[in-house]
């Protein structure tokens, strides 16, 4: 194995710093609008349809349609759903919950918190474990950094987040790019370790210099790479 102190790539998992919590009634007060409304007493189901307006505390979903079942604290939206918070919004087709703490979303998914956003085709994510998974043109972008793949998992409460399929990244403020079958990222919490592990074809540029490898790791604290699996290529561009 080789390290090369080639490049300072600062792949940012944005899964590990974003987490969209659907509404839950332990919260407060939450209240339904509809142009057509009913309610089940007995098995707890309200039944909207027509611009349907969900609000609690800070969160207010929108969609076309929807129900949503106050005994077994499931619900659904559909037909361009959105929502917006005090720091994030989503926006997508159909968003489903389940138990306070599970929500899947599909259809154009747009997440954002702060300055981080998710895009994918469908996208689930449990408050309680901290797991998301991206699937369908995946794409992460924070702090400069954008990943995309055919898919995204991401496991908060570790720091650690995994791109499959076709997997990119792009950093321009540090000038670096790369591309391979399969991204790894994780990091210590609270420490400048983050670690990137491409698998699979891994390719990657920085400032005119090219990597290509079997594997490559690359180490974020002291911008270095290990090529890894077997004969790697390093072609350095003269300034």
């Amino acid at each position: 194995m080789n390290k090369k102190k080639y490049m300072g790539l600062a792949v940012i998992s944005a899964m590990m710093m974003l987490s969209v919590t659907a509404w839950a009634t332990n919260e407060g007060p939450l209240t339904i609008s509809a142009d057509t409304l009913s309610y089940d007493g007995n098995t707890g189901r309200a039944e909207a349809s027509g611009n349907v307006v969900i609000t609690q505390q800070d969160k207010t979903m929108t969609g076309a349609n929807g129900w949503y079942n106050t005994k077994t604290r499931e619900a659904s939206l559909e037909g361009g759903v959105s929502m917006i918070g005090d720091n994030m919004s989503m926006s997508a087709q159909s968003v489903h919950s389940v138990n306070d703490n599970q929500f899947s979303a599909e259809g154009d998914v747009h997440l954002q918190r702060d300055n981080r956003q998710i895009f994918g085709d469908s996208v689930e994510y449990n408050s309680d474990t901290e797991y998301g998974k991206v699937v369908g043109n995946a794409k992460l972008i924070a702090e400069g950094t954008t990943l995309t793949g055919n898919q995204v998992e991401g496991w908060l409460k570790e720091i650690r987040a995994v791109a499959q399929g076709g997997v990119t990244f792009n950093n321009p403020d540090k000038n670096v790019s790369g591309s391979a079958d399969r991204a790894t990222y994780t990091q210590t919490p609270n420490q400048n370790d983050g670690v990137v592990l491409l698998t699979g074809s891994a390719h990657a540029v920085q400032n005119g210099n090219v990597l290509n490898a079997p594997e490559l790791k690359l180490y974020l604290k002291d911008n270095s790479a290990e090529t890894l699996g077997g004969r790697s290529t390093l072609v350095i561009t003269p300034n």
